[in-house]
């Protein structure tokens, strides 16, 4: 095969070996910097080898438009056009023939293949390109390829190769049991200049702003500025228009994935000769693309990401700062074709303390689609399939409970598709899309569904125009003209594929109701994001989600005329309470009911009003978590009181229960048997312990209790005693007594709510008593009164009591208290409570 100057791009010196891996082994990794020749050469060099004969070589990118343009480089590289021996297979779009031998795909081409035929026996090899991007089709893709291969490849097994720039390769050769083959990148030197600046995140821009204006002034060629997201280009955009007006031939350009597939196109062309462009990119421009004419890169240091909230069922874009492997893959798009320059804000040493790589798809996105397809593949334990990174246990569940909310699956216990799912599986597509595709086809509303899943999956295709769907929808189907939208054609294609997917479907007999509202289309999908106005200020409307978050429009917006909505699209930032309402659809409510009146969930509300001393009764009506109108009820089940007291009663703490003095006695009783006796399993009657189990002790008696002066006749001692079997009750009589008999005949009660059990006597009630009573082998305190019933001493050694503090007492006490005994000797006196008189007449 002849080269021209492609021969000298690095990835040739590692070619033979590569060759010869794949030859003696099923798998490679190949570790390439930027601009080593990685995703030009591999697969053309691979293609005609003897093991790969007439099969295929699927080559996995992450971006339509990285997938598109590798394809183009690859069959220019032959001087063929697309569709001959190099096609392509994205979204809505591509170009393959039977000469096809090299196959670039994106997405979940590769999935959807792998579910068509688990064994690939068409395909030789899966190159796993730009891999440390860890793209969450890319993760799936490659862990359904190791079962595959390990199912249905026994004696032709499918051949791996996983090719980038900078690869966590530990985590890799966990999955791969070969060795890693390394190139270094076109030997083009970049060169970096540090501001050594500290800066906070909403500072950067402006920064950026000036080192590119420095760049225009004093560098040659085009430039390439990373920004985190749209926000950041455009305020960077405008700023730069109006500081270099006087440049002449400079073309500042965004590039972003909202952007049309043809729109991304005319960025990466080459500028017009003799001018040079601008171009401001999210991080769709860090890997895949080549950007022609790129020798200047500002780096803003940070990325912004999607990330999936399990809680809230909510995406939220956080930035953040780039990591060590983003940085070093910008800084390379520098140094594709000549040398270079990168510009950074920061410092040499944060560069070292920057994150070496940036956490995986997997492990911060929405795992519905993902689930979906392991469902459909066969999968029911997550941990099932062996996972570079294995899917969060919590993002996974929480995509069960919404594909069950979808209907797509039978439970929650398992992975087992319903005839909804096996539609929705059918489709391969996002479930909440797929259902409405289904939906439209049950309801013989082909045409509209495929519109709103256009709208939703394309992109906003207006700036500023509102949030109503309604206005995109008739701007689709050419009611409305709108200037400030973006180009309609990629639109048009993309309802024309849509519509083709919902037609494919088989469903049955559509039902036609040409009556029906869209919002019919759309509500099942999106139960969840039905939405509720609750306040409203100058500048702003709030609304309440069914999934419990809040969200906002502005109050301009025509939406907010609507006092329900349908939130089709919203997302937010970090930290912020509410996120922002991006589409919507007015909702009629009672319309929606009455056409799905099984998104309703009733529910009976029991609740204590401590401030009106009763129960408060009243059916709620539930979607998610709005309660969208409530009603009262004249009675309730003994079950529902119940529970609603021991809800009450866990919130104010067991001090709002009537507590009596022997109440408190026993529980104090049976929280010292607890504490002291080891051989009986008593149970913990600690405040917390009683708390924590207040259904299980209190909740018969409670059933009936609907009043405060009900709640205050409950029989707390008889409900504690109910803990202990008739054995325990008695062992507790005994051992744990309530009353204790002193030498004088009598017995008293022992205070066990003192920290230490307190026997209160009087003095001469003790006398001959040589050491302190014990319960279960512990000493209790002793409270010795006078005569007139005041604590002369408290004590646990009556022993130290008699012979060391009595004389003192006695001496200051007999003449007080003369008519009662006061002897030399108490150990000897008669124990008695009586005065002396009525000792002597006895």
């Amino acid at each position: 095969m002849s080269h021209t100057m492609l021969d000298q791009l690095p990835i040739y010196s590692l070619i033979p070996e590569l060759k010869q891996q794949l030859r003696e082994q099923n798998e490679a990794i190949l570790e390439a910097a930027p601009g080593a020749g990685k995703t030009t050469v591999v697969p053309i060099e691979l293609m005609d080898g003897e093991w790969v004969g007439s099969r295929k070589i699927i080559m996995l990118e992450p971006r339509r438009l990285a997938a598109k343009s590798a394809a183009k480089r690859l069959a220019d590289t032959l001087n063929e056009p697309l569709g001959e021996r190099v096609g392509y297979r994205i979204r809505h779009e591509g170009k393959e023939s039977a000469k096809t031998k090299v196959l670039v795909v994106t997405e979940g081409v590769l999935t959807r293949m792998l579910q068509d035929d688990p064994s690939l026996k068409n395909i030789a090899l899966v190159i796993f390109d730009e891999f440390h991007e860890r793209n969450l089709h890319s993760d799936l893709a490659f862990a359904l390829c190791l079962q595959a291969r390990e199912l249905y490849r026994d004696e032709d097994p499918l051949k791996l190769l996983v090719m980038s720039a900078t690869l966590d390769t530990q985590a890799l050769q966990k999955s791969l049991s070969c060795r890693v083959l390394s190139s270094q990148g076109r030997s083009f030197p970049v060169e970096i200049h540090y501001s050594n600046k500290a800066l906070r995140i909403n500072d950067v821009s402006d920064e950026v702003v000036r080192q590119t204006c420095h760049a225009v002034h004093n560098e040659m060629g085009s430039i390439l500025v990373f920004l985190p997201g749209q926000k950041e280009i455009h305020y960077v955009a405008s700023q730069l228009k109006h500081r270099l007006e006087a440049t002449q031939g400079l073309h500042i350009l965004p590039l972003y994935g909202n952007l049309s597939l043809k729109e991304q196109e005319s960025v990466i062309a080459p500028a017009p000769k003799g001018e040079r462009k601008i171009v401001l990119a999210t991080s769709i421009a860090q890997t895949s693309l080549t950007i022609e004419g790129i020798r200047i890169v500002i780096d803003s240091g940070l990325s912004r990401e999607a990330r999936f909230d399990a809680n809230t069922a909510t995406t939220r874009l956080h930035t953040r700062r780039a990591t060590q492997a983003e940085t070093t893959q910008r800084m390379g798009r520098a140094g594709r074709i000549e040398s270079g320059v990168c510009y950074r804000w920061w410092s040499a040493d944060q560069q070292f303390q920057l994150a070496s790589q940036a956490q995986p798809q997997i492990e911060i996105s929405d795992l519905s689609n993902l689930v979906l397809d392991l469902a459909k593949w066969g999968v029911q334990d997550r941990l099932e399939l062996d996972w570079v990174s294995p899917p969060p246990q919590n993002h996974w569940q929480q995509s069960i409970d919404h594909l069950c909310e979808l209907g797509a699956l039978t439970n929650q216990e398992t992975l087992n598709l319903t005839p909804m799912g096996e539609a929705m599986g059918q489709l391969g597509i996002e479930p909440r899309l797929a259902h409405v595709l289904i939906s439209g086809k049950r309801t013989n509303q082909v045409k509209q569904a495929a519109a709103l899943c256009t709208i939703l999956s394309e992109g906003d295709p207006f700036s500023q125009s509102g949030s109503d769907i309604s206005s995109r929808l008739d701007w689709l189907n050419g009611s409305i003209n709108d200037h400030g939208s973006r180009p309609k054609q990629p639109y048009l294609k993309a309802q024309a594929s849509w519509e083709k997917r919902c037609l494919s479907l088989d469903m049955g007999p559509s039902q036609t109701n040409p009556a029906q509202p869209l919002s019919a289309l759309l509500v099942c999908a999106y139960r969840d994001r039905i939405a509720h106005r609750v306040n409203q200020s100058s500048q702003q409307i709030s609304y309440k989600l069914s999934n419990g978050r809040k969200a906002f429009l502005p109050s301009s917006d025509s939406c907010t005329k609507s006092e329900w909505l349908l939130s089709l699209e919203i997302g937010g930032q970090k930290d912020r309470g509410e996120d922002r309402i991006f589409l919507a659809l007015p909702l009629d409510l009672q319309a929606m009911i009455k056409t799905f009146p099984h998104l309703i969930k009733k529910r009976e509300n029991l609740v204590w009003s401590k401030k009106q001393g009763r129960l408060l009764s009243e059916e709620q009506s539930w979607i998610g978590k709005l309660c969208i109108a409530t009603k009262p009820l004249s009675s309730s089940s003994e079950e529902a009181i119940c529970q609603a007291l021991c809800d009450y009663i866990q919130e104010e703490g067991i001090e709002c229960l009537p507590w009596d003095n022997a109440s408190k006695q026993l529980q104090a009783r049976l929280e010292y048997a607890f504490k002291y006796d080891t051989r009986q399993a008593w149970p913990d009657s600690s405040n917390e312990a009683l708390t924590n189990s207040i259904q299980e002790w209190l909740g018969p008696y409670l059933g009936k209790v609907t009043n405060q002066q009900a709640l205050n006749k409950l029989p707390l001692k008889e409900a504690l005693l109910s803990r202990l079997d008739w054995s325990q009750q008695q062992q507790l009589k005994q051992n744990v007594p309530e009353r204790l008999s002193v030498p004088s005949g009598s017995s008293y009660a022992i205070d066990y709510c003192e920290e230490i059990p307190t026997l209160r006597v009087k003095l001469q009630e003790m006398f001959g008593c040589a050491s302190s009573p014990t319960v279960l082998h512990q000493s209790i305190r002793v409270e010795l009164l006078s005569p007139g019933q005041r604590p002369l001493a408290i004590t646990q050694d009556l022993a130290f009591f008699w012979q060391e503090a009595y004389p003192e007492v006695r001496k200051e006490m007999r003449g007080r208290y003369p008519k009662h005994p006061w002897p030399d000797n108490p150990m000897e006196a008669q124990a008695t409570g009586k005065t002396n008189r009525a000792l002597r007449s006895s």
